[in-house]
């Protein structure tokens, strides 16, 4: 048990450190400043790989390695937290296409990332 969460806790200070990584390098690039392109680029990212991770019997038959991937790693990585709060923030700047933009594009694109990388998976595991 113990060593399941230490994995789970790697894993998350990975992810966390690769979502401001993510951040980091965004900003600097002055890409979409008035959109929240990181937390879109991190969610698309963990949804495709949890699909994909999930799909893998290896990953989901070792407890420490699904925990640091999915909870840990994953979990640290993707910001639903920050979706809800950069939505809300531009709603309440006014900024109503941005705002249901975001929501769209967070959802759909997610979605069809987790799919994809699930697809993707089976795929590779027939090979």
């Amino acid at each position: 048990m113990f060593l399941n969460f230490l994995c789970i806790g790697l894993g998350g200070f990975t992810g966390a450190c690769l979502r401001a990584m993510t951040g980091i390098i965004i900003a600097k690039a002055g890409i979409l400043a008035s959109f929240p392109l990181a937390t879109l680029l991190v969610n698309i990212t963990g949804s495709f790989m949890i699909g994909f991770l999930l799909s893998i019997p290896f990953v989901t038959e070792n407890p420490n390695l699904k925990g640091f991937l999915t909870a840990g790693l994953l979990g640290g990585l993707t910001t639903f937290s920050t979706f809800s709060f950069d939505t809300l923030s531009m709603l309440e700047h006014r900024m109503i296409v941005q705002a249901f933009a975001n929501i769209m594009l967070n959802v759909f694109l997610s979605l069809t990332a987790c799919f994809a990388g699930y697809l993707l998976a089976k795929l590779l595991i027939r090979i």
